[in-house]
């Protein structure tokens, strides 16, 4: 297994524990804190595989994205 698709394979898991967590801790609601981690993984996993080949434009767009999703989800998570 390269570390590529270990990378990616890991960050699959993370994802899917963060929301099972996220759902399984809370019964009337959503874990704040696994919210960010599955954002951050979610972004982390795309950036992985799908940015090798990205131009300039593309990749900046990704970061501005992923700046506002982010805040966003820390400002919900620990802030709201």
């Amino acid at each position: 297994m390269t570390a590529s698709k270990f990378r990616v394979l890991f960050r699959t898991v993370l994802i899917i524990f963060a929301l099972v967590y996220g759902v399984a801790a809370y019964p009337d609601g959503w874990s704040r804190f696994a919210i960010l981690v599955a954002v951050i993984a979610i972004f982390m996993t795309f950036e992985d595989v799908a940015m090798k080949k990205a131009s300039k434009q593309q990749r900046l767009l990704f970061v501005a994205v992923f700046a506002i999703t982010f805040f966003a989800a820390f400002y919900y998570a620990f802030l709201a």
